[in-house]
């Protein structure tokens, strides 16, 4: 997840490490992106409102999304099962996220690691 805590909408920009030029436009399982409010997040249930197509782009060739994530918004991006840090596990190939705080870009292991635990099976990035 992608966590605005800052006071203006980021764009978040992810890539799927699943892409490869031999297979654009064929993921079987890519998701839309979804969001919560922070407030919704923090609750001990809570469901995910995906996305409608007109509100993220996503670049079938490369398999990258682009998301406005507004103020005290949390992006769901993907999930893992049984997620124990191992890096073939982890699905991001890189994420760049832009705001007026300035911009963070992260490459494979470097965009894995930058990802926290926060609770329970939840790994977040927190823009502030």
């Amino acid at each position: 997840m992608v966590i605005n805590k800052s006071a203006g909408p980021i764009e978040v920009r992810y890539q799927l490490k699943r892409y490869t030029p031999e297979t654009p436009g064929r993921f079987v399982d890519v998701h839309a992106p979804a969001k919560l409010t922070v407030a919704e997040f923090q609750k001990s249930e809570h469901e995910w409102n995906n996305l409608r197509s007109d509100q993220y782009q996503f670049d079938n060739l490369s398999g990258t999304f682009t998301v406005s994530v507004a103020p005290d918004e949390v992006l769901f991006l993907q999930s893992a099962s049984n997620y124990g840090g191992d890096e073939n596990e982890f699905d991001i190939a890189s994420i760049q996220i832009s705001g007026a705080q300035g911009s963070i870009d992260l490459q494979g292991r470097q965009a894995q690691t930058q990802f926290k635990f926060e609770a329970s099976t939840t790994y977040a990035l927190r823009y502030r």
